[in-house]
């Protein structure tokens, strides 16, 4: 698929904001709710958010596209591990926040995922 560089900013960004949030449930679920069975009851349209929040490995597939779009990006070389959690800590969050018309995480669902639900 071409995209062009401000889809893949765009994309980039969202994947970011999805992946933080996906993370965030994944270790409220581990530490609270741990060995209960949770069901999530998120409104987006799809049921996108909940099928991620529940595959096992969806946090290193979110990683794997946030990278791979930074390296369509042409910025150099593959992040690591390390580069990754750096990149992350470097996101402006009330900027993206606002960007998405977002006022805190849990507004993850206001994001249109169509174009992400179309590359996984």
């Amino acid at each position: 698929m071409d995209l062009t560089k401000n889809e893949i900013k765009e994309l980039q960004e969202k994947l970011v904001i999805v992946y933080r949030f996906v993370s965030q449930q994944k270790k409220l679920k581990k530490f609270f709710y741990d060995g209960i069975e949770v069901e999530y009851n998120l409104l987006d349209d799809k049921g996108f958010l909940n099928k991620l929040i529940e595959l096992d490995d969806s946090e290193e597939l979110l990683k794997s596209c946030i990278i791979e779009l930074e390296d369509m990006k042409g910025v150099g070389k593959s992040l690591d591990n390390l580069e990754f959690q750096e990149f992350m800590m470097k996101q402006d969050w009330n900027s993206l926040y606002r960007k998405y018309n977002m006022k805190t995480m849990d507004d993850v669902n206001k994001l249109d995922l169509k174009m992400l639900m179309g590359l996984l």
